[in-house]
């Protein structure tokens, strides 16, 4: 009797905790990209331009110091708004299970459109893209620790973290380019030695070609310059696809064959935080390397980009330890919950 009433006031604080883990928008993420986007809202910069942005506040009393993670589009996938996030599966980010991952207990994610005549991101619009930045900081600047911002972007997206990272050093933690067009020059690169880069390409993508030779040279100078060894990556892929094991597909003459460009889809990679959608296998045909020669591997489920994200900040502060702390503390409750719920099944 005795150890049922120990078992029952578990559960309870077990509960509490959880509850203040999740954010107040999110929802799971096996509620599917429809309910995971119906999360985010639409606004629009006194530039003109518009973005999706997802909000981890809980309530209008919470204080507490939240990191922002930017997400690019790439080429013509922001014809209209919301496309630009109905394309990827960075919605799922949104989800509680991911949400929770960040020790802060949630993150900011803000996704802007490239508003022009050819909805693609580049360098002409790097003030653009900042003005969008600099206005959603200043409408949460109470919420958002300007020392963890952090830019991802994929395919054209990602030659525009590049210009990003490099025409405003300092600002951004950590960049995600992924499957970049292109590669910095070295002189940008410079700009670069306190800022902590993941660089993610496919051996055989159509796109990039062998321009990721590139890449990796791109990699090996940043080793070379860096203050932040733990801090770069660099995943190759042998091959990519989509995070259930198959290859993105098309119809030409009436079949079903192989995407022209399936190999180009390495963003896939991050729509499970480096995972398949079980969420438990690590991603296929990828290998990742840090800055010091470190084969990283994802066997835990929770290690991922996610993990990595935490760990970059261009100011260490105490009160992001602290409520480091207590994320994962809550973080430890959701697991205990979880043991007890399978116990008893």
């Amino acid at each position: 009797m005795k150890l049922k009433k120990i078992l029952a006031v578990l559960l309870a604080a077990v509960c509490v905790m959880s509850s203040l883990v999740l954010s107040s928008g999110a929802v799971s993420i096996t509620s599917g990209k429809n309910a995971l986007l119906k999360t985010f809202t639409n606004s629009v910069a006194s530039n003109g331009y518009d973005y999706l942005a997802f909000s981890p506040k809980k309530g209008d009393n919470d204080t507490q110091k939240y990191p922002l993670m930017v997400w690019l589009h790439g080429m013509k996938s922001g014809q209209k708004p919301g496309s630009q996030l109905r394309l990827y599966g960075f919605s799922n980010w949104a989800s509680d299970e991911y949400q929770a991952r960040f020790v802060q207990g949630g993150c900011y994610l803000l996704a802007p459109r490239a508003c022009n005549a050819t909805n693609n991101w580049d360098s002409t619009l790097a003030s653009n893209l900042k003005k969008i930045i600099d206005e959603y900081l200043e409408r949460n600047k109470e919420n958002i620790d300007t020392s963890r911002i952090y830019i991802g972007g994929y395919s054209t997206g990602g030659v525009m973290v590049w210009t990003m990272l490099s025409r405003y050093p300092g600002f951004f933690a950590a960049g995600l380019p992924l499957a970049s067009i292109t590669q910095p020059a070295t002189l940008e690169l410079e700009n670069l030695r306190d800022t902590s880069v993941w660089i993610m390409c496919c051996d055989i993508d159509n796109y990039v070609g062998g321009r990721t030779t590139a890449a990796r040279e791109t990699f090996n100078y940043l080793k070379s310059i860096t203050h932040r060894k733990s801090g770069i990556r660099m995943t190759n892929m042998t091959e990519a696809v989509l995070a259930n094991g198959k290859k993105k597909t098309e119809t030409k003459n009436g079949q079903t064959v192989v995407a022209s460009d399936a190999e180009h889809y390495v963003w896939e990679a991050v729509t499970y935080d480096m995972h398949m959608t079980d969420r438990v296998t690590p991603y296929l045909y990828a290998t990742t390397v840090d800055g010091n020669g470190l084969t990283i591997n994802f066997d835990d489920p929770e290690q991922g980009v996610i993990s990595w994200l935490c760990q970059q900040s261009n100011e260490e502060s105490s009160e992001n330890q602290s409520s480091g702390f207590f994320a994962r503390i809550a973080a430890f409750f959701k697991k205990l919950f979880s043991f007890f719920l399978a116990l008893f099944k």
